[in-house]
């Protein structure tokens, strides 16, 4: 994510910060590249400043770090948690009880609306809340209850989690609250835009930017994982000051690559980032560092990489026109700021990729 200060931004960007000031709740949908996430951190560094109590809320622990690098560069000091650390500490703090370790999917909902009847401490907070769309509804009907102020910012169309809400259900939700469009995208050139519109599965296409850039290549590799290993090695040399993320399905392979990776190139210092992992190692991106990132794409979402190279493509096997598997591409393609790779092992390319043509999505098979 490039980092703008407040007077360097576009002039669409600039006007939704100065609706925000109004009282309320406030929902602002965009598509990938769009700057919701800067202007998140705008939006809570201001509130701040005019001394209103204010919680920057993240999805994941990775988009926490994220945001908390971002923070620091506008050198703003935020309190910054995620969703779940978030409902922890208020249920805490509201009932003297330990919530347990319960996941998300599985609160109950019942018994926090109940504690959030008799709390009343929360009145006057604002929560300004990034990727809006990927919390379950009854966490914005928690947030009314509470007499708290929302700010959220979303993407129906980016919602690749089990607890994901429309942007009308947030609406609804909340009692109602002022709705606000961005719609330029800022980060993506203008092949991997178009290359995104073979899997958004709206109605309205966003606008495509202007930017141009390499035209995505869809390559085959071998099964093998040291040919490709070694190919993600050759391309981290080639390009030193890039921040590539290789965006795998399960953590297994992300494990896996990393090692073959050291055993092959040590001085290559590849991060890696799982959340459930016991290792500290395993915990903690350095944002600000050029070279590869292995992460999994349930903690992709809101980041962005100079480059993205998805390995395993031919793991998605299912029906090529559901709506699940459109919104996961669709997330995973418009991470990148330049090249993708989108990678594939066998013979046969994955059925999503057959009706888009070379111009689009340019074939390439990776020797071994």
């Amino acid at each position: 994510m490039v980092t703008t200060g407040y007077l360097n931004l576009f002039a669409e960007q600039s006007a939704v910060l100065d609706r925000l000031t109004e009282p309320g709740h406030h929902l602002v949908s965009g598509p990938p590249g769009s700057g919701k996430s800067l202007l998140a951190i705008h939006h809570a560094a201001a509130l701040e400043i005019v001394g209103r109590p204010v919680t920057l809320i993240a999805h994941s622990k990775l988009l926490e770090q994220l945001l908390n690098a971002i923070g620091i560069r506008l050198g703003a000091s935020l309190p910054i948690m995620t969703f779940h650390g978030w409902m922890h500490a208020w249920y805490r703090q509201a009932t003297g009880e330990s919530l347990g370790g319960a996941r998300i999917g599985s609160f109950d909902w019942s018994r926090l609306m109940s504690a959030a009847v008799h709390n009343t401490g929360r009145r006057g907070h604002v929560l300004v809340i990034d990727e809006a769309q990927d919390l379950p509804q009854e966490f914005f009907s928690l947030c009314r209850v509470l007499g708290m102020d929302v700010t959220a910012f979303a993407d129906e169309y980016q919602r690749i989690t089990s607890t994901q809400s429309t942007l009308e259900e947030i609406e609804r939700a909340l009692g109602g609250c002022g709705r606000l469009e961005i719609s330029a995208n800022l980060r993506n050139p203008r092949p991997v835009a178009e290359l995104a519109r073979h899997f958004y599965p709206g109605l309205h296409q966003p606008p495509l930017p202007h930017q141009d850039g390499p035209v995505p290549v869809l390559l085959q590799r071998t099964e093998a994982r040291r040919p490709f290993a070694r190919w993600l090695a050759r391309y981290t040399e080639n390009h030193p000051k890039f921040k590539i993320g290789v965006i795998t399905k399960y953590t297994r392979e992300q494990k896996e690559l990393l090692a073959e990776l050291e055993r092959m190139r040590p001085g290559l210092r590849p991060q890696i980032y799982v959340g459930a992992a016991g290792d500290a190692r395993y915990k903690k991106v350095d944002h600000d560092r050029p070279g590869l990132r292995l992460v999994n794409r349930a903690s992709v979402k809101g980041l962005e990489f100079d480059s993205v190279i998805v390995p395993d493509a031919h793991l998605d096997a299912g029906d090529p026109t559901s709506v699940e598997l459109k919104m996961l591409y669709y997330v995973l393609i418009t991470r990148t700021r330049g090249e993708l790779y989108i990678c594939y092992a066998g013979d046969q390319e994955p059925r999503m990729f057959a009706p888009i043509p070379e111009h689009s999505l340019a074939r390439q098979i990776l020797s071994s």
